[in-house]
């Protein structure tokens, strides 16, 4: 098996963190385009359900906050600090913000739509979320596990 040099390891590192800052960049984007489309079809009265401009609202909060969180992650492993706490609080932060946009979103469409079964809830937000804690509970794990193996040797 080949060891990544130096460079290529950088280089790997770099490509990555194109791809999340793209990401993220194309997620806010989107969400925002959803609801500038929406407000303009409130202003039309194409759109005559308000709370679909308060979920899309939601929608954009929860992609912001994560996407400016992941670029202070980018910041840190563009330093060559990947296990840190900081970063394992950076991603608690990023699940914890979208579960509680997928618990919005479900809490907003269940109280509103409750007697209209066609509307489903939408669990994304809510499932990532909960992935994200998870991988950030391991995340932590694993930098207890490196503080324990620095002091051993």
């Amino acid at each position: 098996m080949k060891a990544l040099t130096e460079k290529d390891e950088k280089r790997e590192r770099e490509f990555v963190m194109t791809c999340l800052a793209v990401t993220c960049g194309a997620g806010t984007l989107a969400e925002a385009l959803r609801l500038l489309l929406a407000v303009m079809d409130w202003n039309a009265g194409e759109l005559t359900d308000g709370w679909v401009l308060v979920t899309r609202g939601v929608n954009l909060a929860v992609c912001a906050i994560c996407a400016w969180l992941t670029f202070l992650i980018m910041r840190e492993v563009k330093h060559r600090r990947v296990f840190t706490r900081r970063n394992a609080q950076l991603i608690t932060l990023i699940g914890s913000a979208a579960t509680l946009g997928g618990v919005a979103q479900n809490a907003i469409t269940n109280l509103v739509y409750e007697d209209v079964p066609s509307q489903t809830s939408d669990m994304t937000y809510l499932i990532l979320g909960l992935l994200l804690l998870f991988i950030a509970s391991l995340f932590n794990i694993g930098i207890r596990m490196k503080e324990e193996q620095e002091l051993t040797v």
